[in-house]
């Protein structure tokens, strides 16, 4: 088998082609004019949305004539059929459409869906003769790995992405070349594609593909002695990650870490918005690497984040007094869960080494949330500065209720209950207890954003510190209901699936917006950004708030869930992050995409990383510096 394949560069596809045992021949398109195409079997061409000079065209055209092989990337024009410009498929989705009997992919079955990441395609505006569609691109499907509609449904309104004209001509719309540096997933589904296209190509199989940007731990961490060893390896991984992320060495925050999208060619965007809860979180980890360690540089990170979120992300004066702001662009926006898990890192460190020289300003953001919170304890969503006056204030703590939601409010009680701890002002005690019960009055049908999931996970540690500080049999109860609950939904792999009973959060099986990613009630996908990293710091919590062996069981299994499915990469771009989505049956970055912010493969520096890190070290922080109960 001879084979011309014809490329600008070196490319994931052209290795899978060369391991098939194939001789082939490599050209850019400039460089085929003129040559000679009678020694070929079969034509490869990555043409990224080019168009064949004429010259060159004639003479392919004869060869295929012959009944030679062509297969065809983002080709503008061959037969009868041309396309459009390229556009963005960020929100699609690719459906199998043909079933093996009908010239489909072997071991795929029509629905079944694959995610190409921020890839572009070029729409064919016509069809020709012995056209047969074999993926379709799709908008909106909300599903996970496999869509149950039929043929007719899944061809309805979608986009021929690949497709064969006779029996010796395949042509793909999509870029599909470096399918592995751009991390398409499943990767069950692609390799079972790559397969078949390599096959029709050459008439073998690959007997390799190069090695994926994304590892992950491949220990037993299950025995002690490695799981300690992989515990402070991941913790020493995410560190220099979140370390990447700094402005200015933290005097000037940290950005908020990685987005979703990833390019065809495998570059990922960098979130480069400055936020105040992505950077009092990364505060957090610095201090308790910092102290475990003996790591002045750490320390020295988490003051300058402090410095910053106390100074100029923090209002002085005026009715907004102590507001914090949310990001270096939303500048006039208070959300009190990201004020909450900006200022608790620095509650933790009054808390465990009795360091009170934030306490003045904890205090200033917690009066000011305190004062604009419901006579339930629990605050509206969020409160944008400019809208707010001496009678709106008062309006909003005259309402006789508040958003009954641990997404926006269980935070903000688990910093007030501390900081009472800290300072013994009965205020903040009476607003939490307040708010958390009002939340327990009504769960598990609290106010729901992504999940039920996301509810049950952002409760514990709340309920701990409740526990913690009242010591009331009722809000142990609370606890360990929350906590039961949860087990329900618990992964073999060790983590926790996203559950929703009823479809009722607010972000449910939507594909507009922001979205959970729940598709259906039982897929095996884990939610890194709003649900399970929150459980390493609340097992811990809870287990040195009770005492019971039963948290630090669970501390110990969802710890050993993150040292299995942080990324480790010789990117370090990627090295050491966690990002949103896992699927733990195929054990991979794996979810619905359609997020217009915060897909699969986006890692927060805050919510996931920094969150994450803090949890994995709490339990050797309590042990050395913890007060006694």
């Amino acid at each position: 088998m001879n084979c011309l394949i014809l490329e600008d560069n070196s490319y994931d596809f052209s290795a899978v082609l060369e391991s098939c045992g194939i001789s082939s021949t490599y050209a850019s398109l400039d460089e085929a004019i003129g040559m000679d195409l009678s020694s070929f079997d079969s034509f490869v061409i990555f043409a990224c949305g080019k168009v064949l000079d004429p010259r060159f065209r004639v003479a392919l055209e004869k060869e295929i004539e012959k009944g030679k092989r062509l297969f065809a990337e983002g080709l503008n024009s061959w037969d009868g059929i041309y396309s459009g410009e390229p556009f963005d498929t960020t929100r699609m989705r690719l459906v199998v459409a043909a079933d093996q009997h009908n010239g489909g992919i072997p071991g795929l079955s029509v629905g079944d869906l694959l995610d190409d990441g921020s890839n572009s395609m070029m729409c064919p505006w016509y069809t020709v003769k012995g056209f047969t569609p074999i993926l379709v691109h799709r908008n909106h499907i909300i599903a996970h790995k496999h869509w149950n509609a039929d043929i007719d449904e899944i061809k309805k309104d979608s986009f021929p992405a690949l497709w064969k004209i006779g029996t010796n001509v395949m042509m793909c719309a999509f870029t599909i070349h470096n399918f592995v540096r751009a991390r398409f997933a499943p990767k069950r589904n692609w390799r079972l594609l790559v397969d078949y296209i390599a096959r029709f190509i050459t008439g073998k199989e690959p007997t390799s593909y190069p090695k994926s940007p994304v590892q992950f731990c491949d220990k037993d961490v299950s025995d002690g002695d490695i799981f300690e060893k992989c515990r402070k390896e991941a913790v020493s991984r995410g560190i220099t990650w979140l370390s990447s992320f700094l402005v200015d060495e933290g005097r000037g925050g940290i950005k908020e870490g990685l987005k979703h999208n990833i390019t065809p060619d495998g570059f990922q965007f960098t979130a480069d918005a400055v936020r105040d809860d992505c950077s009092g979180e990364a505060a957090g980890a610095f201090l308790f690497y910092g102290i475990l360690n003996k790591s002045p540089k750490q320390l020295e990170y988490k003051d300058h984040l402090g410095d910053f979120i106390f100074g100029p992300m923090q209002i002085r004066g005026g009715i907004l007094d102590g507001m914090m702001r949310w990001t270096h662009t939303a500048w006039m926006v208070c959300y009190q869960d990201d004020v909450a898990r900006a200022i608790l890192p620095f509650l933790y460190e009054s808390f465990f080494f009795n360091q009170k020289d934030r306490l003045p300003n904890i205090c200033k953001a917690l009066d000011f949330l305190v004062k604009t919170t419901a006579r339930d304890g629990c605050r509206v969503p969020r409160t944008d500065g400019p809208d707010l006056t001496e009678e709106t204030v008062k309006k909003l703590a005259a309402e006789e209720h508040g958003s009954p939601s641990a997404h926006y409010n269980a935070y903000y009680h688990a910093a007030l209950l501390l900081a009472y701890k800290c300072c013994g002002n009965k205020t903040y005690f009476d607003v939490a207890k307040n708010g958390l019960e009002r939340i327990m009055s009504l769960y598990p049908e609290t106010g729901r954003e992504q999940s039920e999931t996301e509810e049950l996970c952002r409760l514990i540690l709340p309920l701990s510190i409740l526990y913690y500080v009242s010591g009331e049999k009722k809000h142990l109860e609370m606890l360990n209901r929350v906590t039961d609950d949860l087990i329900r939904l618990k992964h073999p792999f060790g983590g926790y699936m996203e559950w929703d009973t009823g479809y009722k959060a607010h972000y449910s099986r939507d594909s507009r917006s922001e979205c959970s990613l729940l598709a259906e009630n039982g897929d095996p996908v884990c939610d890194l950004l709003y649900s399970v990293n929150w459980l390493p710091l609340g097992f811990s919590f809870a287990y040195f708030a009770t005492g019971d062996k039963k948290f630090y069981s669970l501390w110990r299994e969802i710890t050993e869930f993150f040292i299995k499915s942080q990324v480790i990469s010789d990117d370090p771009k990627i090295n050491g992050c966690w990002c949103r989505a896992f699927d733990m049956d195929s054990e991979e970055i794996y979810g619905c995409p359609h997020d217009i912010g915060w897909a699969a493969n986006c890692s927060e520096s805050g919510w996931t990383d920094a969150e994450i890190l803090m949890g994995m070290m709490l339990p050797d922080l309590i042990e050395k510096y913890g007060p006694k109960k």
